[in-house]
């Protein structure tokens, strides 16, 4: 089976997709070997008693270096897989007990009747931020054991840094705990930022405004997600909502209006950098005196985007250096202007 995953891996490097890297094919070796041993515990169960098996794989590394690359070339290689992405697993896990009054009994279904159809399950983005989530995750992954689900996860945190801080953490430590023993946790030990990367060869200020440039915008935002799971997000700040149409995990594309026909301020645009990494932005106009507010706001919001480290690819009405007209905006518009040049045109390699 590794060689057949080696060579679909091979075809993405033969095809220009990405470089040939070693420690990814070493990692892809170890997801396999553990799948094969699991995959054979029913029948050396009786000759190895003492021998512990995985029931899953517990992926973690920083951003951007590959890992869900890596585990979808795994998984489609089977055909009773299912990717999750984890916001979207629970959000559906949700909905499905809380219509009903036994709660427990209803997860139970949930998990079964995925059992039924997959044997092999990955659960993208893991990530733990509220207490509802906390306190059921684990009754999850002991029902995966139960029915017998090979779950491949993917993490941007090792377990111990899972819902730190939370509230009421301690019931949420026994699922850290099964984790490190019923898993095999990989640290995916990788300083190449494969999103980063992409970026540095790729345009990522396009103007103007048309269908080739629409479509090339577009183009380059599926090739860092998968389109299956853009999904809309509400980010709650104080006591308004901001709704972001098309995101998944770090990456948000929005439209101009929405970040900046809206009133919102500093604060906002702050909460919006903490919650992504890499924003496509579509759609800018050209500035005058007819929406010069907006224009405010986008001067913060590059401001914002840009202290935090934040990456940015846009569609706009027109170059940088003609993108602003407002004679009173033109000092504050050149320092937005430099930093557009920054991390749009001028990309570190």
């Amino acid at each position: 089976m590794i060689d057949l995953i080696e060579r679909k891996y091979n075809e993405f490097v033969d095809h220009n997709f990405i470089t040939k890297d070693n420690f990814q094919i070493k990692v892809l070796k170890k997801i396999n070997s553990t799948w094969t041993s699991y995959n054979s515990k029913n029948f050396f169960r009786s000759l190895f008693k003492n021998k512990n098996f995985s029931n899953g794989i517990y992926l973690f590394g920083s951003v951007g270096i590959g890992k869900t690359f890596l585990i979808n070339i795994f998984i489609k290689s089977f055909r009773n897989s299912k990717k999750f992405h984890f916001n979207h697993f629970m959000n559906e896990l949700h909905s499905f007990i809380n219509i009903k009054k036994d709660r427990d009994h209803s997860l139970n279904s949930f998990i079964k009747s995925i059992s039924l159809k997959y044997k092999i399950i990955f659960i993208d983005e893991l990530h733990i931020y509220n207490i509802v989530d906390a306190l059921i995750i684990k009754k999850v992954f002991l029902l995966f054991k139960r029915y017998k689900v090979f779950v491949i996860v993917s993490s941007n945190f090792k377990p111990e840094d899972l819902y730190e801080n939370g509230l009421q953490r301690n019931d949420f430590v026994p699922f850290i705990e099964f984790i490190n023993k019923e898993f095999k946790v990989i640290f995916f030990d990788q300083n190449k930022d494969y999103r980063r990367l992409l970026l540095n060869q790729s345009k990522t200020y396009f103007t103007p405004i048309n269908k080739n440039t629409e479509s090339e915008f577009k183009m380059l935002f599926n090739k860092f997600v998968d389109s299956e799971y853009v999904h809309e997000k509400k980010i709650k700040i104080k006591s308004r909502e901001i709704t972001i149409s098309k995101c998944l995990a770090n990456i948000a594309l929005c439209t101009f209006n929405e970040l900046c026909c809206e009133n919102l301020g500093p604060e906002d645009y702050q909460k919006l950098a903490s919650e992504f990494n890499l924003f496509f932005i579509e759609r800018v106009p050209k500035f005058n005196k007819l929406n010069s507010n907006e224009c405010r706001r986008f001067i913060n919001l590059i401001d914002m985007l840009y202290d935090q480290q934040r990456s940015v690819v846009i569609l706009a009405e027109n170059p940088i250096n003609k993108l602003c007209s407002i004679q009173k905006l033109n000092k504050e518009f050149e320092r937005t202007a430099s930093r557009l040049y920054e991390m749009t045109i001028i990309r570190p390699h």
